[in-house]
């Protein structure tokens, strides 16, 4: 099972003809503009992942705070609708929890979000302590946390060199093999935000997947640049792989000599026209996950990851996934 921890939050989510002049109104029989659809969706990054997954066929548990408030029921509804299990997630009476508005332009596919926390504390040290953890064979989190996820991650460290696969030591040793194929349970990280301090989470996890606002933040120009910046600041035998939207992902696996690391890039299948590009990323970085997981090789997990994206972008939500995955993809089945 994959356990995926991180944010969960309710959006409000608007699709418009175009993307609203300042100070003007949108309805859906306005001459300029229209509403099209409006809709509420479970979102957040990690859940978006859990969503991913899910269609994709993973066995998944959401591991997350959410709130005690009206909308609890309508997030708790829509994970079980997908199978995802949800049972130790920490549920926390704070009065407000965090919500998003979204517009989404039909004409450009841009997709705009407005984010309000709440009161919603995040996930701590001592809720993952409450887990079996051996229960997992593969870990994921949001990088937002960096107060309490440097613990989180370094117990699952602690763990895994104390319950090693059932390998050689000799294949361990081997440096040219990534360090999430010798961990008893693989971690990975989604690093984006636009947040220096999210650099300390870097070396604690074996596949780190870094957006463009964070790589541009280290001082990238494009993503292969991005690949090569951040391989230097994660452990040897890291994947690092870096989406950059329509000009595809760059991948390597970081070797203790910088000279050593051999980035490549992926291109991007961007489609004729652009739908809904609402948790795009999250669905290229979900697929990479879940391609490594099934044991598919780096190259062929960012290819994947790139074309499902790209189906992602020609359809509304998430859901449309697993039909589309059924008829096109056998490799993922």
């Amino acid at each position: 099972m994959i356990l995926v921890a991180g944010h969960c939050c309710p959006d409000d989510v608007y699709h418009v003809v175009k993307y609203p002049d300042e100070d003007s109104t949108v309805g859906s029989r306005t001459e300029h503009n229209r509403c099209t659809k409006q809709s509420w969706e479970r979102g957040g990054n990690a859940s978006n992942n859990a969503t991913v997954l899910s269609c994709l066929g993973a066995s998944v548990e959401y591991f997350g705070t959410l709130a005690d408030d009206n909308l609890l029921q309508f997030l708790q509804a829509d994970m079980d609708s997908l199978g995802i299990k949800r049972e130790n997630c920490p549920i926390i009476q704070c009065g407000t929890g965090p919500i998003s508005v979204v517009i989404c332009s039909e004409e450009t596919g841009s997709r705009t979000i407005v984010h309000a926390k709440g009161n919603l504390p995040e996930l701590t040290v001592d809720d993952l302590e409450k887990l079996d953890i051996s229960k997992y064979s593969w870990i994921h989190f949001e990088g937002r946390n960096e107060a309490s996820l440097p613990a989180m991650l370094t117990r699952i460290k602690e763990y895994n060199s104390t319950h090693s696969k059932t390998e050689s030591l000799q294949q361990c040793a081997n440096d040219l093999k990534p360090n999430y194929q010798k961990a008893k349970i693989p971690v990975s990280i989604e690093v984006e935000k636009h947040r220096e301090s999210l650099a300390v989470l870097l070396p604690l996890a074996d596949v780190v997947l870094v957006g463009k606002d964070f790589a541009m933040l280290q001082g990238a120009k494009d993503c292969i640049e991005a690949a090569k910046i951040i391989s230097t600041k994660v452990e040897p035998g890291t994947v690092v792989v870096c989406p950059w939207g329509d000009q595809g992902a760059s991948y390597c696996i970081a070797r203790s000599n910088p000279a050593d690391v051999d980035v490549k890039k992926q291109d991007a299948y961007v489609p004729d026209k652009i739908i809904d590009s609402l948790g795009a990323g999250d669905t290229f970085n979900s697929t990479v996950i879940y391609c490594l997981y099934k044991g598919m090789d780096i190259g062929t997990s960012v290819d994947l990851g790139c074309r499902i994206a790209s189906e992602k972008l020609k359809i509304r939500g998430f859901k449309g996934i697993k039909d589309i995955v059924q008829k096109s993809y056998p490799q993922l089945r």
